[in-house]
């Protein structure tokens, strides 16, 4: 039986009106929670992604208009590890296999520089991208740490010391290596993967370049646990996907080396958006940086990796407020999940709520059921230790 709000010692709600509260509340379903096989169907539905390509990396996700689209390098980096997981959770050597296959994809297209290139992959290849080198470095360790094959500890090293090469000497990745050019707070992810390299290669150049990076994203927290630099593009807001990438890769980083100013940090922001969460109801895809909300629609994939990330921010703290909050994101994230009979659409998260939001429009991106998957398996861990 899931533990109640009062038993986990929730923050008390904010008394808020109904016509506040109205705009994001109606975006949900009467009632929200996880349907039998969720798990099961988010899974095979990456394994669909990947044959959709014919096994050429996992398809950037299916649009309502144009089908499934070209492999996402970036993406099946990190779609990787989800497959991984779940293969050593069900026993079942098919989701291995498709990790393995999807790691051997992204051997093939390394770049000579060590990096990933940026985009889908049509036609010819782009320039190599920080982020994207990240996720894939992310997807070979994990293939590394499951299999052994040296091959993937060897592009590992490759692709870090094309991370630590680029990087600029604030710690941060600017110019022509990094997306739109401009440096991101986001990039936690990427020194959480550094820091993983240095711990399986012992290389120092990865762990100073990460430690660089987590200093710089730290410095770019205001006191009400604002991110600056956290948007994709100049002149936007960051949406609640690009801030659980940075709290994430803060709070797995202090896994790795403890310094509690990583945690810290991952805690201040989350305690403003869990009490955005009790407050609204569900969480709206931005906010401006007085966390005013500034959309009228939910980026579900945000909320799945929220969910996520304060799971694990209860793994490591013990704070059952923690658990509660990751709770109902996950439950409100895995309500929005497609089951129908037609194959491209039995398994899969939307990018957005309402579906033509402006996150991901029209789209099933690949990304978004891998966060959902990963959210169930640690809902299912958390679950089980209480």
């Amino acid at each position: 039986m899931r533990p109640s709000a009062r038993a986990l010692g929730l923050l008390p709600a904010v008394v808020l009106g109904d016509a506040a509260r109205a705009p994001f509340r109606r975006l949900l379903p009467p009632r929200y929670g996880i349907a039998p096989g969720s798990l099961e169907a988010a899974v095979d539905w990456l394994c669909l992604s990947h044959e959709a390509t014919g096994r050429r990396g996992s398809s950037k996700g299916f649009s309502l208009v144009f089908g499934w689209e070209a492999p996402y390098p970036e993406t099946t980096g990190y779609v990787i590890g989800t497959l991984l997981a779940y293969a050593s959770r069900s026993g079942a050597e098919r989701y291995r296999e498709h990790a393995r296959s999807m790691g051997d994809w992204e051997l093939a297209i390394q770049s000579e520089d060590g990096g990933i290139m940026g985009g889908q992959l049509r036609g010819a290849p782009k320039p190599s991208i920080d982020f994207n080198t990240g996720m894939v470095l992310h997807g070979w360790l994990d293939l590394h740490e499951a299999l052994g094959d040296e091959r993937y500890l060897d592009a590992a090293r490759r692709a870090g010391h094309f991370l630590v090469r680029v990087q600029d000497r604030d710690g941060a990745w600017r110019g022509s290596h990094a997306y739109r050019g401009i440096p991101h707070a986001y990039n936690a992810r990427v020194a959480w993967a550094l820091l993983r390299l240095a711990e399986r290669s012992g290389d120092d150049g990865s762990r100073s370049a990460a430690l660089s990076n987590l200093d710089w994203v730290l410095a770019r927290q205001h006191d009400n646990g604002w991110f600056e630099s956290c948007e994709f593009k100049p002149g936007a807001l960051p949406n609640t996907h690009a801030l659980a990438y940075t709290l994430r890769g803060l709070l797995e980083s202090h896994a790795i080396v403890g310094d509690a100013a990583m945690l810290e940090a991952a805690l201040k922001t989350s305690e403003v958006l869990i009490r955005k969460l009790e407050v609204l109801e569900t969480l709206p895809a931005t906010f401006d940086r007085d966390w005013t909300p500034r959309a009228s629609y939910i980026c579900v994939t945000g909320l799945a990796q929220l969910g996520g990330v304060w799971l694990r921010l209860y793994e490591l703290t013990g704070d059952a407020r923690l658990l509660n909050a990751g709770l109902k994101a996950v439950d409100q994230a895995a309500s929005f999940q497609s089951r129908r009979r037609f194959a491209p659409l039995d398994g899969p998260l939307p990018g957005s709520v309402p579906i033509w939001g402006r996150y991901a429009p029209l789209q099933y991106p690949n990304w978004a059921t891998k966060f959902l998957a990963d959210s169930l398996m640690l809902r299912e861990r958390c679950l089980a230790a209480v």
